[in-house]
């Protein structure tokens, strides 16, 4: 089954929502009801996404989203996992997707919508780890697969074994190249492109977008809100993984999808991924 999103529109990523410190469940499942009441596309999720006392703790607030749209896809992660307090751990072998696989499953209650390998930069053989997931899909496991953090080369070796569904990698504005993205629209691949603001350790957004921040703060505009409208028309194919953990953060990204692009704003977003060497 293919991986379909609209047009236009976010996804909220839950990793700062179980990992963030001070984090909690009931400010994480206040965002995540937010967020489907405002029309999120899908949630984001992970086995990496876990607390010391819950191996899946990630998935069950994603898995809280169907109580309000019992349809809404959920994308999921194997091959990384939390072993403790402080460390993480890469196993993208075929064994540990399987098992991550099936364990998704149950803790949904449902196939995954979409489930990609975590790190596969990161994996020792990806070609096997490639085949497990194909054969996941075929079972009917999971309803499609993927790659995240993938470079092109990567996105090669595994298209020459199966057909990818989505990848998953970062892009933030101002910082990453737009290599992975073309290689995926040229390919009719979704991307889904996490952190786009810079993720939790980042400088402000306004420092990496400044043209596109002096437009925002002339209209009364968020940044955020203003650069993730941008993108929507200047990268088809592509939605943005968001890590709101506010629920007032969510509903401005959310509401980007309704905000109409003009000419300043096309140029200035253009004009600053130009100026970091970025180009679309």
């Amino acid at each position: 089954m293919a991986f379909v999103l609209p047009a236009r529109g976010v996804v909220l990523g839950v990793a700062s929502l179980v990992l963030k410190e001070g984090a909690t469940i009931e400010s994480a499942l206040a965002v995540v009801r937010a967020a489907v009441d405002a029309g999120v596309l899908a949630i984001d999720t992970a086995r990496a996404y876990a607390t010391v006392d819950d191996d899946a703790a990630g998935e069950r607030i994603a898995q809280a989203a169907r109580t309000q749209r019992p349809d809404i896809p959920i994308i999921t992660k194997a091959g990384h996992f939390r072993l403790g307090r402080a460390a993480w751990d890469v196993d993208g072998s075929a064994e540990r997707v399987r098992a991550d696989a099936l364990r998704s499953r149950e803790v949904l209650g449902a196939p995954p919508s979409l489930l990609l390998l975590h790190r596969a930069d990161r994996v020792d053989d990806l070609d096997a780890s490639v085949r497990e997931l194909a054969a996941l899909r075929d079972e009917g496991v999971v309803e499609a697969i993927g790659l995240s953090n993938a470079s092109v080369e990567l996105l090669d070796r595994a298209r020459a074994i199966t057909t990818l569904d989505a990848v998953e990698n970062r892009f933030a504005f101002g910082f990453d190249t737009a290599s992975e993205y073309r290689y995926c629209v040229q390919a009719g691949i979704p991307f889904l492109a996490y952190a786009p603001f810079g993720g939790p350790k980042s400088t402000p957004l306004a420092t990496h977008v400044p043209r596109v921040a002096a437009v925002a703060m002339r209209r009364g505009i968020s940044v955020h809100r203003s650069v993730l409208a941008a993108m929507f028309e200047a990268m088809p194919g592509a939605w943005p993984v968001i890590g709101s953990t506010r629920v007032e953060s969510v509903l401005d990204s959310i509401a980007a999808a309704d905000l109409v692009v003009d000419e300043e704003l096309r140029q200035a977003f253009a004009d600053d991924l130009r100026s970091r060497g970025v180009g679309l």
